[in-house]
């Protein structure tokens, strides 16, 4: 649904076109909300999928595209959920923002539910790390003309590297970011075991009220360590070829990386497309960066969408292809079915 200056007001999907229109202009009372929508629509576009997974897809991909603002069951969720986004610039920074794609993230992992657990082991991972956690507005002054803050309190207290009044060695800092970037991967622990050593060294110094602070620091560190590596294991496990079956009974296979899907062809049917569809798998499962990274964040909630397809649809698992041949994907297979 198009706003008379061609701003996109509203997307949906349906498998049934024609009923899902004539809804519309049968809505009434101001507070209906397909009422609403038409009070505002000056043209309709429309375009068709190969499949219901298709639509789901592009639908999606059209919400986080345009932002509708109808569409405000995908721009919020009902539940309150956050994400850990780790900035990027001079000052690279941790925050807790509650939607995928916030622009200013250079990477982002969630969501979380219990958004309040996370912010605790956030600050709790910046107090073991030194990186900084506070508001871009504060990292801000590093880079400005203004006068810097006089003094950071977090600094003060030896829990932050204090980037934001030039107290830190930017390239000491810069290996801490990194050090942050590897931990919320799930490829390292270093800040679970800086903090036993920490811990343990306050106990050996009779030092026992630091070392309860210390202790529960730890806790939430490794509540967050063990949620990011129960993520990526889940991103892992959805790698995949799923050959889906379109209304017209036509066959069509989506190559499924880390739970985004990367292409969409139609199934062969000769040895030439046969052949085509080995090229493309082999460049989606082997290109660059196997680990994942080039994925963009807002894929996030792509993830989510197929991860949800495939709960609620138990059926579609025989559907499922091992992304390249071999026992390694075949066991990858057999876990997620």
């Amino acid at each position: 649904m198009l706003g008379p200056t061609g701003i996109v007001l509203y997307v949906g999907q349906s498998r049934l076109l024609r009923a899902r229109l004539l809804s519309y202009f049968r809505a009434r009372g101001r507070r209906n909300k397909a009422a609403r929508i038409l009070r505002h629509a000056f043209a309709i576009e429309w375009e068709y999928t190969n499949t219901e997974f298709g639509a789901l897809l592009r639908e999606l991909r059209l919400i986080k595209q345009y932002r509708p603002t109808f569409n405000a069951q995908m721009v919020a969720d009902e539940w309150p959920r956050a994400y850990v986004a780790l900035s990027g610039g001079d000052v690279p920074g941790l925050t807790i923002v509650p939607r995928s794609d916030d622009p200013s993230a250079i990477a982002l992992f969630g969501p979380f539910r219990r958004v309040a657990k996370l912010r605790e082991a956030v600050r709790a991972l910046a107090d073991a790390t030194g990186i900084r956690d506070c508001s871009l507005e504060a990292a801000s002054f590093r880079t400005s003309r203004r006068a810097r803050p006089p003094s950071c309190f977090r600094h003060d207290l030896g829990v932050c590297a204090g980037p934001c009044i030039g107290a830190d060695d930017r390239a000491d800092y810069a290996r801490t970011a990194d050090g942050v970037r590897a931990f919320l991967d799930g490829t390292s622990d270093a800040p679970v075991q800086l903090l036993v050593s920490a811990m343990q060294r306050a106990a050996d110094a009779l030092e026992f009220e630091r070392a309860g602070i210390v202790r529960d620091r730890l806790a939430h560190v490794a509540w967050l360590h063990e949620r990011v590596q129960q993520f990526h294991a889940n991103v892992d496990r959805l790698t995949f070829r799923y050959h889906a079956i379109g209304p017209d009974d036509q066959e069509w296979v989506y190559l499924i990386r880390r739970g985004t899907v990367r292409a969409e062809l139609r199934a062969p049917e000769t040895e030439e497309e046969g052949e085509a569809l080995e090229r493309a798998a082999a460049q989606v499962y082997q290109g660059a960066d196997p680990t994942g990274k080039d994925v963009p964040t807002h894929d996030l909630d792509e993830f989510y969408l197929v991860s949800s397809w495939f709960r609620r649809r138990t059926a579609e698992h025989i559907r499922l292809k091992p992304a390249m041949s071999g026992s390694a994907s075949e066991l990858r297979l057999a876990r997620l079915a």
